[in-house]
C-alpha cells in the first residue's frame, strides 16, 4: 500500500505524539510517581495518590489541572499541524521563506495560520505558568515524606521531561508568529512548510491574481529597501 506524502506525516506526528505521551503522565502527576516514604518502605503509586490531609488533596488537584493544560496544548498542537499538513507543504527545493510571498494569495489559509499559531503560544505560556506552579505545590507536598536523593533525582527529571517539550513548543510557536510562517512541531528535523498543498493551490485560470499579488509584493519591499 503506497502511502501519500500527507499521509506519512501524518503517521509521523501520531506515532511522535504517543511516544511524548507518557512524559506529560511522568511530568505532571509528581505526586504520584516521584518516590516516598510509607513507614520506612517506600509507597507505591496507589498510596502516593490516595494519602490523606488538604496538602495531598491540594496536591492532587493541581496535577489534575497541570496534566489538563498541558493535554489542551497537545490538542491545539495536533489540530495544528494536521491544518499545515493538509493545506500546506514542504518543498526542500523551495527556500524557507517561499511560502511568506506565495500564503499572500491566499488571504484566508494565512488568517488561519495566524490564528492556529496565536492559539498554540497561549496555550504554551498557560502550560508553562502551570508546570511552575506544580512544581511548586508538588515540591512542596513530596518533601513531607520524601526519601533523600532518590526523590530529589526523579522530581527533576520528571519535571525536565515535560519541560523540555513546553521549551520546543514555545521555540516552535513563537518563530511562527515572529516570521509569519508554520514550523512543524513533530518532523524529526527542524521543518518549515514552505509552500501551498498541491490539492489547494490556485487553479490556472487564477494564476493572474497570485502573479499581480506578487508583484504587489516585490513592489512594497523594494520601497521599504529605499526608506
Amino acid at each position: 500500500m503506497n502511502l501519500t506524502v500527507d499521509s506519512q506525516q501524518r503517521i509521523t506526528t501520531f506515532l511522535l505524539m504517543c511516544l511524548e505521551f507518557y512524559k506529560v503522565v511522568m511530568g505532571t502527576f509528581l505526586i504520584v510517581f516521584v518516590p516516598q516514604d510509607c513507614n520506612g518502605t517506600i509507597c507505591t503509586a496507589t498510596e502516593n495518590f490516595f494519602k490523606e490531609g488538604n496538602l495531598y488533596f491540594g496536591g492532587n488537584v493541581c496535577n489534575f489541572i497541570t496534566f489538563s493544560a498541558i493535554g489542551t496544548l497537545y490538542f491545539i498542537e495536533l489540530k495544528r499541524e494536521n491544518w499545515c499538513i493538509q493545506y500546506l507543504d514542504i518543498d526542500d527545493e523551495k527556500s524557507t521563506n517561499n511560502l511568506d510571498m506565495e500564503i499572500e494569495a491566499y488571504p484566508k489559509y494565512k488568517k488561519e495560520m495566524n490564528r492556529l499559531n496565536k492559539n498554540y503560544v497561549n496555550a504554551t505560556y498557560f502550560a508553562v505558568l502551570m508546570m511552575c506552579i506544580n512544581f511548586i505545590v508538588s515540591g512542596f507536598t513530596v518533601y513531607q515524606t520524601y526519601t533523600g536523593s532518590n526523590s530529589i533525582t526523579s522530581f527533576v527529571s520528571f519535571f525536565l521531561l515535560v519541560s523540555m517539550k513546553l521549551y520546543n513548543a514555545w521555540g516552535v510557536g513563537r518563530l511562527s508568529i515572529k516570521d509569519e510562517r508554520a514550523n512543524s512541531a513533530y518532523m524529526k528535523e527542524p521543518k518549515t512548510y514552505n509552500t501551498i498543498d498541491g490539492n489547494y493551490r490556485i487553479v490556472e485560470d487564477d494564476k493572474d491574481i497570485f502573479t499581480s499579488v506578487t508583484v504587489e509584493m516585490s513592489e512594497k519591499h523594494s520601497d521599504d529597501e529605499v526608506f
